[in-house]
């Protein structure tokens, strides 16, 4: 097939030099990402997934990647850039800046990665002891149990082993083995520091909806390290204007398994970082069952993430 940057379910292979050759792959499944590979290691190791300018601090090559409008997430292994684009944005544009970027860090004999993808949330989850090391309360606190959704209260002195730190809360292990989340506002009874994971300012400028998009992109599963929207949680994101000028978004969300406790948990996360957006003055949020979610729905990027594929 000839070379293209049209959005095609089947590959097109682009030569941006001598040397170096890249393929690029609009997925069918998921026609927002398209995987870039390379006939070398990019960088060795990984996954190294990035779904924000934030977090690409300090990485070179997906820092550069994100100065591109329209870049939404990419995913780093070995020889494997995956980039998820934004809904409105257009390959045909994107394609040949995105190779051009990989070819020219490769040439540059520098490391694409520098250091561990980083934003608020991750900065606290360095500064935690590892999974095996235990953390002793430095306060009471309220936890909500996982899956179940309900609410109970550890008390000052109780141990606990943190497994996940996304978008700011924390998935911790309690003594009696129970999985559960503790909120942002309650971080400080793990020892660390609530400023680092405080939300940052409401937005400015004009409404777009991809800005909602990539506020949901902050929102975690907490028993699975993916954003609600690469897994797939997201049926609908709709955005219809009003009279005074704002914006009331309608989203429907789904969650993993049928009657899990934790959709008014995600829900509530989902309503106050999109409301946050600029333009937005109505968030209206509905958890649905039907269609039931099934793995299907994930983006290639969480599959990738997850060892799926």
């Amino acid at each position: 097939m000839s070379d293209s940057l049209a959005i095609l379910p089947t590959a097109n292979t682009a030569h941006f030099g001598p040397t170096i050759t890249i393929r690029a792959e609009t997925l069918l499944a998921d026609p927002d990402t398209c995987k870039f590979t390379v006939n070398r290691s990019v960088h060795p190791g990984g996954p190294f997934f990035f779904d924000n300018k934030e977090r690409a601090a300090g990485s070179p090559l997906v820092e550069q990647l994100f100065a591109l409008s329209g870049v939404a997430n990419v995913l780093v292994t070995e020889n494997v850039v995956t980039v998820g684009k934004e809904p409105g944005a257009s390959w045909s544009e994107l394609k040949s800046a995105i190779g051009t970027i990989i070819r020219t860090q490769l040439l540059t004999g520098m490391p694409a990665i520098l250091e561990p993808p980083r934003n608020a949330s991750t900065q606290l989850a360095q500064r935690v002891p590892d999974r095996h090391t235990q953390i002793e309360l430095k306060r009471d606190c309220e936890i909500t149990l996982i899956p179940s959704g309900e609410m109970l209260e550890l008390v000052k002195g109780e141990f606990v082993v943190v497994t996940q730190a996304l978008g700011g809360s924390f998935t911790v292990r309690t003594e009696s083995g129970h999985l559960a989340r503790i909120s942002v506002v309650d971080v400080d009874a793990l020892g660390l520091e609530r400023t680092l994971v405080q939300e940052a300012p409401a937005d400015a400028g004009p409404f777009h909806l991809e800005r909602v998009i990539e506020k949901l992109r902050t929102v975690f599963d907490p028993e699975i390290p993916v954003n609600v929207v690469d897994l797939g949680l997201i049926y609908v994101c709709e955005a219809h204007p009003l009279a005074d000028g704002g914006h009331r978004v309608e989203i429907k969300m789904s969650m993993t398994a049928p009657g899990c406790g934790m959709g008014d948990v995600l829900k509530k996360d989902a309503h106050d970082k999109v409301q946050g957006v600029a333009g937005v003055t109505e968030v209206e949020i509905e958890i649905v069952w039907e269609p039931p979610w099934d793995q299907s729905r994930m983006s290639e990027a969480a599959r990738l993430q997850l060892g799926m594929l």
